[in-house]
């Protein structure tokens, strides 16, 4: 997302850019290397209804590694996260048994001059295992089969003029199989744009195009689903320095208040500032848990950088704070 393209532009003026931008002799790239889970210690702290309920850090010295812009679940204890670099991690949640983290990616999906492989958010249908992704740098949605291969791509009509580098930044899927894409970019006065696609995207459904109002200096970063059937949508800011500062929030809204050329205000759900981590959080995604208890599930995006970190962060939401 353009966040992280200026970052890495100020380390280049600044000569501190880390070695995997710049290298006077390019080794091949080590796809091998594993991943490492480790959990973090942390402070109670809750805002809102959601408190902290658990923090890892994800390292590896695969090339492969990094750049997480997307969450989803695979079903049963499995996530996947999908990169910048058009790559994924496939993990058990850390607080669950299950296998190894495995870094590996989408089959047939490269640059290839007309699409970009920059995953921005990715939504999964659990009958079909089939994936959508939202691209950035060319605004397409892409369409890959329960087994990661291409499907198809189409870039819809209604995204021609979303910005390059702050469109398709959020997706969701409803329960019904409607696939919601907001844009990253703020039209003014904290308004962005979207839309929800009746059908698949890729067989150019027409949309209804509708507004997000949100907060001013924040812009949609990612959208999932909850349990009761409204959107989560989490907001960030950012402000540049070394290591840079993102803010990051999270809001609500219903998607049967949709209305074609209207706009919805977020509902504020809680403000992950400090003494929350403070990372580039990027995808998220929400588990329902025994009890009727929720989490939130946040991972961040290093933008293959040694400045940030690689973090996945759990967020408690009690059945009874709800």
């Amino acid at each position: 997302m353009r966040i992280g393209r200026i970052f890495l532009v100020a380390l280049l003026a600044l000569g501190l850019s880390p070695g995997v931008f710049v290298r006077s002799d390019v080794a091949p790239p080590d796809l091998t290397g594993s991943v490492e889970i480790r959990a973090l210690t942390f402070d109670a702290v809750t805002n809102g209804p959601l408190s902290l309920g658990g923090l890892w850090h994800l390292t590896s010295e695969n090339d492969g590694f990094g750049g997480y812009s997307a969450l989803v679940a695979l079903g049963g204890d499995m996530f996947l996260a999908g990169s910048d670099a058009g790559r994924v991690l496939l993990l058990t949640r850390p607080d669950r048994e299950g296998p190894a983290p495995e870094v590996s990616g989408f089959t047939g999906f490269s640059n290839d001059g007309w699409i970009r492989i920059d995953l921005e958010s990715i939504v999964r249908d659990p009958e079909t295992g089939r994936f959508w992704s939202g691209i950035e740098g060319s605004n397409h949605v892409v369409r890959f089969n329960r087994d990661r291969t291409w499907s198809a791509a189409l870039k819809p009509p209604a995204m021609q003029d979303w910005a390059n580098n702050s469109g398709a930044e959020a997706m969701v899927r409803l329960a019904d199989g409607k696939i919601i894409v907001i844009a990253e970019e703020d039209r003014g006065e904290a308004r962005h744009e979207a839309l929800v696609f009746d059908d698949d995207p890729v067989r150019g459904a027409n949309p209804v195009s509708f507004t997000l109002i949100g907060e001013e200096g924040y812009n949609p970063s990612e959208a999932a689903l909850l349990p009761d059937g409204r959107i989560l949508v989490l907001l960030r800011a950012f402000e540049l320095g070394l290591p840079p500062y993102f803010s990051v929030k999270l809001a609500t809204f219903d998607p049967e208040d949709i209305r074609g050329g209207e706009g919805i205000a977020l509902e504020p759900l809680s403000d992950l500032g400090r003494p929350f981590p403070q990372e580039n959080f990027e995808g998220a995604l929400v588990t329902q848990e025994p009890g009727g208890d929720w989490a939130i599930w946040l991972i961040s995006d290093d933008n293959f950088s040694k400045f940030q970190r690689t973090l996945l962060m759990r967020l408690n939401w009690p059945k009874d704070a709800r």
